[in-house]
């Protein structure tokens, strides 16, 4: 693999024909089976963007530490949505964002003491992708521009949930506007 940064001159044609079963098998496969398979049809045909020759894509090379990091992740396998199944790791994510958000903000120690372990606020979020993290930091801007109005504070109080009531009031203001009723 690290003597290519192209694929093979199979066509996407081809590669596809490899990957056109939609049904998943009866019987399990040999994990060395279903490697060969990985090696020769997936991995062979992938193209190499962790070569220091390449250039076109998102992300330069991972750094050489990061193997053994993910393994140690994948053999932990844990969870930090909650703390029960994470209670080491919630508050490194904790720490690291608390980190980041100190080298933008540059907020007194007094403030990363009183907010980074908060259970009820957070100082950012890792999310698993690029879409993720903007359709969050849509959904933040929006809250944090439209704040709880007297109205959307009513729509709480009949069991509507924050995002639904700034959702609601967000239409709401949208088509009054539209309509010319308020500006």
């Amino acid at each position: 693999m690290q003597d290519h940064i192209t694929s093979s001159d199979y066509s996407l044609t081809d590669i596809e024909k490899d990957f056109s079963n939609p049904h998943i098998p009866e019987q399990p496969a040999f994990v060395s089976d279903h490697t060969e398979f990985l090696l020769e049809k997936l991995v062979a045909q992938s193209v190499h963007t962790s070569s220091p020759r390449f250039i076109g894509h998102m992300t330069s090379a991972l750094p050489y530490f990061l193997m053994p990091l993910s393994k140690i992740m994948i053999g932990l396998n844990q969870n930090t949505v909650k703390i029960e199944t994470s209670k080491a790791f919630t508050p490194l994510e904790r720490q690291v964002l608390g980190m980041l958000h100190n080298l933008i903000y540059q907020r007194e120690e007094a403030f990363y003491q009183s907010w980074m372990h908060s259970a009820e606020h957070s100082l950012g979020a890792f999310c698993s992708g690029g879409t993720i993290a903007n359709i969050t930091a849509l959904w933040v801007a929006r809250n944090a521009a439209l704040r709880l109005t007297a109205i959307s504070v009513g729509w709480l109080k009949k069991g509507f949930s924050a995002p639904c009531a700034i959702t609601v009031m967000t239409t709401w203001r949208f088509w009054c506007q539209s309509a010319g009723i308020i500006r």
